[in-house]
């Protein structure tokens, strides 16, 4: 029946293929893919592949029995480790480790303390350098530069210890090191040894804090003009050394601002009330310093520039720095004005210094005695007890202090007759105006008139009498106690008779040129022929 037919032809050994047919899946139909098209990769034969496998197999037997790397090699690639991971920087040209380090933060200011050091590190610097040493009395005077430490800067590279090393490899003797064939053990010592301490930290090596107290203490770093950062290093027992030495203008600092301004501008003619701005192309770092303010100071500064600061004068002149003389300031602001007097005598010395005949001995007294001021100051040799003698003649009516004012030293003129008082020329000329104006009556006129007339007579009597109070320095000058022809021929008649030098003791007139004594020598007779 049918149902026993569907059931034998489910039943059936070609039901799976009908089926199959019908399903999605792929499955062998009885044909080759290969020849039907439908094979997707190529065909694979028995021995295929094992070719393959044999290399595979090589490949890691050269993997695992390579060649040891050199110790070159070895060393290069612990460089590329370490450098990436920022333990050191690189090799010197003698494959000295270069140390690597973190990058410090400085901030954005016109500070140079050197290197990336800041003010912080420069106060511990100095704190440390007076627990070390007790005081800052050295510290320009030596350059003190903050040593290494000793465990850094004795450390050596891999190929300076293996070279010193008896049994480091024997390659080592062709590598490229900071030693040659010729060098023994001692000298490479002694090369490797380097300046180094343990009482320093290693983040201040190298520092050089000489050149930076000296800047300080000049004036040329910020330091001293902010209250907060001297107050830092007073803290500490700071010595801010000789206040002469030190420039209120933080010089750096404005000699930067005056190479940027003179760089834009093409001078250094600033204003006053000049800010360097905040703009293109002026330096950030300087913006809104008050550069007309310091420029204004410099100039006032003139004259303790010129004293004490060459090299900073020198600096300002490269940028064509514009003084004005008006606006200087004298050396001491609390002195009083010099005047051209004063400085006539700080320039050639004081008038009465100015001696055809100088006394003998005179030198090597001053000498003896000392100046009365400072050493460098022409004024402070000048004594007038010194050539007193010189000049005094008793009975005179003038002295000294008439003649300089008369050839124009009104001032010296005045001190002079402040410490040995008037002559009596003076008083009889000060007395005249007063009876002009009817400061005094004619009876008090006439008194003085008597009292100077007997000092005078008295003077003279006295040194006639040979008991003057001072003994007269004579080198043949004019003798007022005689008449002029009467002295001329006494003065031939010594020197024909002794035939030496004459020398006596008489005085010399006041204020006059030096007279030349007249002096009559024997002269040998020459005969040309028999006078006979």
């Amino acid at each position: 029946d049918d149902d026993d037919d569907d059931d034998s032809y489910s039943e059936s050994p070609f039901a799976s293929i009908g089926a199959a047919a019908t399903s999605t899946t792929p499955s062998f139909d009885g044909r080759d893919p290969f020849f039907t098209g439908d094979q997707n990769s190529p065909p694979q034969w028995a021995f295929e592949g094992e070719d393959d496998a044999e290399m595979t197999n090589q490949e890691k037997d050269e993997t695992v029995y390579a060649t040891k790397k050199s110790f070159n090699e070895t060393l290069e690639e612990m460089a590329e480790v370490a450098q990436s991971v920022g333990i050191m920087e690189g090799w010197t040209k003698n494959k000295r480790v270069i140390k690597g380090k973190n990058q410090k933060f400085v901030p954005w200011r016109n500070d140079d303390f050197g290197g990336d050091f800041v003010f912080d590190d420069v106060v511990e610097a100095l704190k440390l350098y007076k627990e070390l040493h007790g005081n800052f009395d050295d510290i320009e005077e030596d350059g003190f530069v903050v040593p290494e430490p000793v465990g850094e800067s004795l450390r050596l590279s891999p190929f300076e210890l293996a070279a010193m090393d008896d049994d480091g490899p024997e390659e080592l003797n062709d590598i490229d090191g900071p030693w040659s064939e010729s060098e023994d053990e001692d000298e490479m010592e002694s090369k490797f040894s380097v300046v180094a301490s343990s009482d320093w930290p290693e983040h201040l090596a190298g520092m050089k804090l000489g050149q930076i107290v000296s800047r300080i203490r000049e004036g040329g770093l910020e330091v001293k003009h902010l209250p907060e950062r001297k107050a830092r290093l007073d803290e500490i027992g700071f010595d801010w050394g000789d206040p002469k030495r030190f420039v209120d203008v933080p010089f750096e600092k404005a000699m930067c601002a005056l190479y940027a301004y003179f760089m834009v501008r093409g001078d250094t003619f600033v204003k006053a009330d000049f800010v360097m701005p905040n703009e293109q192309p002026w330096p950030k770092a300087l913006a809104g310093y008050e550069l007309g303010k310091e420029v204004q100071r410099l100039r006032e500064l003139q004259n303790f520039l010129e004293a004490y600061h060459p090299v900073k004068m020198s600096l300002l002149r490269m940028v064509d720095f514009a003084f004005f003389p008006e606006l200087a300031l004298p050396l001491d602001p609390n002195a009083d004005d010099v005047n051209m007097e004063h400085l006539y005598v700080e320039t050639f010395g004081h008038p009465l210094y100015h001696l055809s005949t100088v006394p003998l001995g005179l030198p090597e007294r001053m000498m003896a005695d000392g100046p009365n001021g400072p050493p460098e100051k022409l004024s402070s040799w000048y004594n007038y007890e010194y050539v007193r003698e010189y000049y005094e003649r008793p009975g005179a009516l003038t002295d000294v202090a008439d003649w300089m004012r008369d050839i124009g030293f009104h001032q010296l003129a005045h001190e002079h007759e402040q410490e040995y008082g008037k002559s009596h020329y003076r008083q009889l000329f000060l007395l005249r105006e007063q009876l002009e104006r009817k400061e005094i009556t004619q009876e008090v006129w006439d008194r003085e008139i008597d009292r100077i007339k007997d000092e005078v007579m008295s003077e003279f009597e006295n040194w006639k009498g040979g008991y003057t109070g001072h003994q007269v320095i004579s080198d043949g000058e004019y003798d007022y106690s005689t008449d002029e022809e009467t002295y001329y021929y006494q003065t031939l008649e010594i020197g024909s008779n002794s035939g030496s030098q004459y020398s006596s003791v008489v005085n010399q007139p006041m204020m006059r040129s030096q007279s030349r004594d007249v002096i009559e020598e024997q002269v040998a007779e020459i005969s040309f022929g028999d006078d006979e």
